[in-house]
């Protein structure tokens, strides 16, 4: 245990917290160091040894402005932890320290027809299930919303479900945030603004409060289509996605190695055994969409006659339940297997199916296909997220380096540095707001270079 955290300075934790909320047992720091970053082997074994001094459970904002004081005043990192479900070690405290575990703030303080406003450890699962009670619901979560808290999707996530029709956090997606730092005294950061705490990994503050705007809740259908081949299935995907009249919440494609990867888990969690619509779609790409039920029959008549394979509608919870199967969820089915890993890539919508076929040429079954649609920027453009299988480090660089060369956006997702993820100008309000708020480098130190 680090020198810093000394006795006397665990007794003033425990004055603000409690001692049944402090504690340094060994296997509580591991468990609460640790998220999904596993799903990159090359990221894992670059945090394997990072592990916090001691955790610490905050009940309100006071808590945590008392806590970054403290840690301020003794200069002890300080990394907030939500629900543990980022996949860049976002919440991994590197230099130790103090993990503040914010997931006993979970109050929903204000809920009506247009917006919420809740405490941030408050899991986007219950949020969603108390706003569609009153005919509303989130405008975008993550895949994995039963788990995750909503100031951990800021501070961590970028987008998800519901992406396809209302694009990412930085669309207009989160209201405000209430902040508090060693220089920020539960301040109140809107608009532009909020570029320096999206995503940021907790480095320029801890969020105390969110203000999230919310959607009409429709009735959805679901839909399963299989195709012949990538350049149809990539076609009608795109003309879906861009279709201004139809409300989509999420939309996929696979390629067919990659859908048998979860389809055994369709047959008996959504359709529970009574029909199996992947037996038509051997050798099929797969599409998964979830709409507007009144959009069902529009839809359906954009389906090109004689490239599909079979179409399967499904409605109410079914249609819900297809979610589980998109995003990083897709990922976690396939990166169980040893020396596979998943990467991030922005294709070009009228280049895509250009690129996907120079990948597959040149490395075959090694970089399996998967793509969600989504709109960036207003424009909607297929995000992929292949698995990749590889034989070591250099080689994984090689590939990622053939995909930057064929025109494709690649974020590296094996580093911790938010300056691989991001684009300048977001890491430019991110330094700005923790150049103001942290200027001893308490928070989170080692996310950013040179911090």
């Amino acid at each position: 245990m680090s020198e810093l955290l000394s006795d006397g300075f665990i007794k003033q934790l425990e004055g603000i917290f409690g001692p049944k909320n402090v504690s340094t047992d060994n296997t509580t720091r591991r468990t609460l160091s640790a998220d999904y970053s596993w799903f990159s082997p090359l990221l894992k074994q670059r945090v394997r040894k990072a592990v916090a001094d001691i955790v610490v459970w905050a009940h309100s904002p006071e808590q945590l402005k008392q806590v970054v004081e403290l840690a301020s005043e003794a200069r002890v990192p300080l990394v907030a932890r939500g629900g543990g479900t980022g996949n860049y070690a976002q919440c991994v405290p590197l230099a130790g320290g103090i993990v503040v575990d914010i997931t006993r703030m979970r109050r929903i303080l204000e809920l009506d027809g247009g917006h919420a406003v809740v405490e941030p450890g408050t899991q986007l699962g219950e949020l969603k299930a108390a706003a569609e009670k009153m005919g509303m619901t989130l405008r975008v979560y993550p895949s994995t919303y039963l788990v995750s808290t909503v100031a951990g999707f800021i501070e961590g996530g970028s987008g998800g479900v519901g992406s396809a029709e209302y694009g990412r956090l930085w669309d207009d997606n989160v209201d405000g945030v209430k902040l508090v730092g060693p220089n920020l005294d539960e301040t109140l950061i809107q608009g532009k603004a909020l570029e320096g705490v999206i995503h940021s990994a907790g480095t320029t503050g801890l969020i105390t409060e969110v203000r999230l705007p919310l959607a009409p809740k429709r009735e959805l259908s679901g839909i399963v289509v299989g195709f012949s081949g990538l350049k149809e299935a990539l076609s009608f995907a795109l003309r879906l996605a861009s279709a201004p009249h139809i409300h989509k919440r999420v939309l996929s494609l696979y390629e067919p190695a990659v859908a048998r990867y979860f389809e055994g888990s369709v047959r008996d969690r959504v359709l529970r055994g009574r029909m199996d619509v992947f037996q038509a779609f051997e050798d099929s790409y797969v599409l998964i969409a979830i709409l507007d039920a009144s959009a069902q029959e529009e839809a359906s008549k954009m389906l090109p006659a004689g490239d599909t394979v079979g179409v399967e509608w499904l409605g109410g919870d079914e249609a819900e339940m297809l979610s589980d199967y998109t995003f990083n969820h897709t990922t976690l089915w396939a990166t169980k297997q040893k020396s596979v890993t998943w990467q991030h890539a922005f294709f070009h919508p009228q280049r895509v199916a250009e690129q996907t076929f120079a990948i597959k040429e040149k490395y075959g079954d090694r970089i399996l296909m998967h793509y969600e649609f989504i709109k960036k920027g207003g424009v909607i453009l297929p995000a992929g997220l292949p698995i990749v299988f590889y034989e070591d480090p250099q080689e994984l660089l090689e590939m990622l380096g053939y995909m930057e060369a064929q025109g494709i956006a690649v974020e590296n997702i094996h580093s911790y540095h938010l300056e691989d993820r991001l684009d300048a100008q977001k890491i430019e309000s991110i330094r700005g707001l923790k150049r103001l708020s942290d200027p001893k480098n308490i928070l989170n130190p080692g996310k950013l270079k040179g911090y």
